[in-house]
């Protein structure tokens, strides 16, 4: 199964048992539905038996398991390749090998059960901690009031923000819709080295003057939000509070039997999980 955040794209990939006349892609609801892509063959890849496509998963699409279908006909006989997709409504932190190795699962059977509990376990860790850990596909504006959130030293004034995981299109203007003022050259990401380190940046120095107080003033920033990439020990946080989910339907009453172990209750709180995240929660939250 692959899986895919909405808003993002998908490469699916089909082997056909042969060359297919009249390829085409139909991508429907694995529970049932309308299809939300297709019959068509536009942008469909051919290299011998091997077809691919890249799948622009459109922003609306509900969360939730599709089947991706190539068919065609081979000597005028029907055929046809399904392709499992699940589709999140954001972006996941772990993979399905990252859950299903460590149980030794090997078949696909539960597949969508454990994209949904990779789903409900990233969007918690973004609880917890205050932030997320997936970066804007292309940059986004935001206007912030600048009140209570700048700072003074020797260096100049900052101003703090969320975290920002790429600068390639930074923008930056001061005023009020609809009169901006850009002062992007004027501004330094800090810290200055953190996305080089896979770190956001989390403050905007500007080089001469101060920002604004508030009384009206706002500032715009257009980037990239969130991290520039998913750092290891929360995908690995993740992994584990997946399996607990997981694991979860074998333990209603919140133990656990094991012919091997024996019985273990499962604990309402994680401290593998917290010790893994604990470091990437923003103060006021936990």
């Amino acid at each position: 199964m692959i899986t895919v955040a909405a808003g993002q794209s998908a490469g699916l990939v089909w082997q056909a048992p042969a060359v297919l006349d009249g390829a085409q892609v139909t991508i429907t609801p694995t529970a049932g539905g309308s299809a939300v892509y297709g019959p068509t063959a536009a942008g469909l890849g051919t290299s011998g038996t091997t077809y691919s496509l890249v799948w622009q998963v459109p922003s609306n699409t509900l969360q939730g398991a599709y089947t991706a279908t190539l068919s065609g006909t081979v000597g005028g006989e029907p055929a046809h390749v399904d392709l499992a997709v699940f589709v999140s409504l954001l972006p996941l932190y772990a993979s399905l090998e990252d859950v299903k190795d460590p149980l030794k699962i090997t078949d696909s059977v539960r597949d969508t059960t454990i994209a949904r509990n990779l789903a409900a376990a990233s969007r918690s860790i973004d609880k917890t901690c205050g932030r997320r850990f997936w970066l804007d596909p292309a940059p986004v504006a935001r206007i912030i009031n600048p009140k209570g959130r700048t700072t003074l030293d020797q260096d100049g004034s900052h101003l703090l923000t969320a975290d920002i995981g790429d600068v390639e299109d930074l923008g930056v203007a001061v005023g009020r819709s609809p009169a901006w003022s850009d002062i992007t050259a004027q501004v330094e990401a800090e810290p200055t080295d953190a996305l080089q380190d896979l770190r956001p940046v989390t403050s905007l120095l500007l080089l001469g003057g101060s920002w604004p107080a508030g009384g009206g003033t706002r500032v715009q920033i257009t980037a990239r939000w969130g991290w520039p990439a998913v750092p290891d020990e929360v995908r690995e946080a993740t992994a584990l509070l997946a399996s607990r989910l997981f694991k979860r339907k074998d333990s209603p009453e919140g133990v656990l039997g094991s012919a091997e172990w024996g019985v273990v209750r499962v604990s309402r709180t994680d401290p593998d999980v917290y010790g893994l995240i604990q470091s990437f929660i923003l103060p006021n939250f936990a």
